[in-house]
């Protein structure tokens, strides 16, 4: 080193820090490709969950299906008829006939995990248990529905008048826990 030069003037200092800078960009690009693919990899396992009402020769059925491209795991299910939260599906029909269902059948979906492409049928209804003017009657019933992806993120759907107005999706931190008095 030569004692008329500062330290700052040397060859050997330009070339540290040159190499500091490479060294310091190759880390933030590092960081920025692992935010990439965290994101790329959270959309890849993107569940989205739809409730359906539909009719069929034998009668009428409410189902969920996973549209999105990875799993759904059901966290919570609340249903509900003129916006009073019911306890099971019999109450449900109960409330809508105003008589005791006979022979329709039902599927708990809390903690069910739900394949993309799966439809997952909560309420199967025989003709014999649907409600006079099965769309009126069913309008007044609301499903909100929560679910999570394998990261852990949260989404609820839900359609406060089934088979007559509009489903809405959010996004939420945390499903509320399943009321341990409701089967669904």
């Amino acid at each position: 080193m030569n004692a008329d030069r500062r330290w700052y003037a040397e060859p050997q200092t330009f070339i540290a820090l040159a190499a500091l800078i490479v060294s310091v960009s190759a880390v933030v690009v590092g960081l920025y490709e692992a935010s990439l693919q965290r994101h790329h990899d959270r959309a890849e396992v993107w569940p989205h969950v739809e409730i359906q009402v539909f009719t069929k020769q034998t009668g009428a059925a409410i189902a969920l299906e996973n549209t999105g491209i990875g799993p759904a795991i059901i966290q919570s299910v609340v249903v509900t008829v003129d916006g009073r939260p019911q306890a099971s599906w019999r109450d449900v029909l109960r409330t809508l006939n105003g008589v005791q269902p006979v022979g329709f059948g039902n599927y708990s979906a809390v903690q069910h995990g739900l394949r993309p492409g799966e439809r997952l049928t909560l309420l199967d209804l025989p003709v014999a248990d649907l409600p006079a003017n099965f769309w009126k009657s069913i309008a007044r019933v609301g499903v909100r529905v929560c679910y999570a992806s394998v990261f852990d993120e949260h989404w609820i759907v839900e359609s406060k008048k089934l088979g007559d107005g509009p489903i809405s999706w959010a996004d939420i931190a945390r499903c509320p826990p399943q009321a341990d008095s409701a089967d669904f």
